[in-house]
């Protein structure tokens, strides 16, 4: 049978277009390359989250596909301090646009009314209640309880939880809850099936910093593919042990305050992927004002982990 050149080169066109879209290889991020899976049609997300400044301190709840990211709220215009008078929970069905569905106020637990300094909070669901871990500034946090994921949340202790702030709630595999809290030095305990109580003392997170890693507030975890990822902004640090020791392994991103000690995040599933959001000051030397962003993660096979902020990139040069 013979075979046309002209069918030959359609042959290796086509062999050349499946090999080109099949994977893409991203950009070295500290000397590590990371398959990234092409995904058509792309997700547009929406950043910053909300056209208003002043969203803050950003934690995800995911329930049956519907996001609800519960925040901080800034109103200090032009101060250089923190002035946050409640928590805001927002709503998305896509990631695109966000409805503004609760507010939780620090009159209804034992910060009191008036307080402006509803610092960064948790939100974790069980056994059908939905609680709210919350900072009262940077001297302790406690928590809050709901019926449902806009509220209304009420003190479930009248009292702190634990003696230091931003805490995050994490749940392993087997269903145990932990909350991870603390500036520096990050505390690790588990968590009573009441949620409100610990059930263990408190241990010390070591993180063994063989590159730089912030001596920051502003923790989050989480864990894929059997490795836990402590990270606080845009820094990470792994271990195969939920107690650590970790190991540093520097930025998931440059740029967007990822590369700073400011972006307080959380790492989140949506519909199967895998997703960052974390806060940016406006203008730092001007308020504390800060705007929410998210980005889609990739994993690599040896647990390297990266931000794909293609789109906000490819949004600064329109």
């Amino acid at each position: 049978m013979k075979i046309s050149k002209k069918s030959v080169l359609g042959l290796l066109l086509t062999l050349v277009t499946i090999v080109g879209v099949s994977k893409i290889v991203s950009k070295s991020l500290d000397n590590k390359q990371i398959e990234e899976p092409l995904m058509e049609p792309k997700l547009v997300i929406t950043n910053p989250l909300i056209p208003e400044p002043g969203m803050s301190d950003p934690h995800m709840l995911v329930v049956d596909d519907v996001c609800y990211v519960f925040t901080g709220h800034d109103i200090g215009f032009g101060i250089s301090d923190w002035v946050m008078p409640d928590w805001r929970i927002y709503k998305s069905m896509d990631m695109k646009t966000w409805e503004h569905v609760g507010t939780i106020s620090p009159e209804d637990n034992y910060m009191g009314k008036g307080n402006t300094s509803c610092w960064a909070g948790d939100i974790v669901e069980r056994n059908g209640k939905y609680y709210w871990y919350f900072s009262n500034h940077h001297d302790n946090a406690g928590v809050m309880v709901a019926d449902k994921p806009e509220g209304p949340y009420k003190d479930a202790l009248g009292k702190p939880l634990v003696d230091s702030f931003d805490p995050t709630i994490f749940v392993d595999d087997d269903n145990t809850p932990y909350i991870i809290y603390g500036r520096t030095n990050y505390k690790i305990a588990r968590l009573k099936e009441s949620m409100i109580e610990l059930d263990e003392e408190p241990k010390t997170i070591v993180i063994n910093k063989t590159t730089y890693f912030p001596d920051m507030d502003k923790n989050s975890l989480h864990k894929y593919n059997g490795i836990y990822y402590l990270s606080c902004s845009g820094y990470y640090a792994t271990s195969k042990n939920l107690y650590g020791p970790y190991e540093t392994q520097g930025l998931v991103g440059e740029g967007w305050e990822l590369d700073t000690p400011y972006g307080h995040g959380d790492f989140f599933v949506w519909k199967g992927d895998w997703y960052h959001v974390w806060c940016h000051y406006k203008d730092r030397t001007k308020d504390r004002i800060r705007d929410c962003f998210i980005a889609p993660v990739i994993y690599g096979k040896n647990g390297e982990m990266k931000d794909d902020l293609s789109q906000l990139e490819a949004a600064l040069t329109k």
